[in-house]
């Protein structure tokens, strides 16, 4: 469940922001929020609200479906909500920076699955790195999502919270230098 939860985050963040903003840019409206009193870092706040607004509504739909239909035990504690709030704003500032880089909204899903397919194999979501080569093992510690999904099995599934919190970190440092990242380089007008 955990890694069902991580990847929805990751897929709900990324896609919707990078296809999202992609159409509004496209329509001007990203040209006309110039005229309003909102920063870029405003905006891209309000964004982030939203995806994290979407992530929690899909956790909460993920746990209620794994308690009821597989019965399965949860902790709930302050690390899985840090974990999925720091996730969804570190996926979605990951989606803000890509989508100054796409031009169009037929590439907007092809960008977004160029961040989120590799994640999705080599960060041990789908399958364990202990049964990856050794390399791969190496490359997944460099993947966001890898620090989610771990995080969350040690919040979720362990208990386990000194694991969480170190986890925890990494994904909250990671979001915070993301989220700045975006508001530097989003664009508000067409290209």
């Amino acid at each position: 469940m955990p890694g069902v939860i991580a990847l929805t985050v990751m897929t709900n963040s990324v896609f919707g922001v990078i296809e999202s903003n992609t159409k509004f840019r496209k329509k001007g409206m990203l040209r006309k929020l110039l005229t309003t009193p909102f920063t870029r870092g405003e905006w891209i706040m309000a964004k982030m609200l939203f995806m994290l607004f979407m992530s929690f509504v899909s956790t909460f739909v993920i746990i209620i479906v794994g308690m009821v239909v597989w019965n399965l035990n949860v902790h709930f504690n302050v690390y899985m909500f840090v974990i999925i709030t720091s996730a969804s704003f570190a996926f979605a500032g990951m989606g803000m920076i890509v989508t100054r880089f796409v031009k169009d909204e037929e590439t907007a899903p092809a960008a977004a699955n160029i961040i989120t397919f590799p994640m999705m194999f080599l960060a041990g979501i789908f399958f364990p790195l202990e049964v990856m080569p050794s390399f791969l093992q190496v490359v997944a510690k460099f993947m966001p999502l890898y620090y989610v999904g771990e995080g969350l099995r040690d919040a979720m599934i362990f208990g386990d919270a000194s694991g969480a919190l170190m986890n925890s970190l990494v994904i909250f440092i990671f979001a915070a230098v993301v989220f700045a990242i975006g508001v530097v380089v989003t664009s508000w007008k067409e290209k």
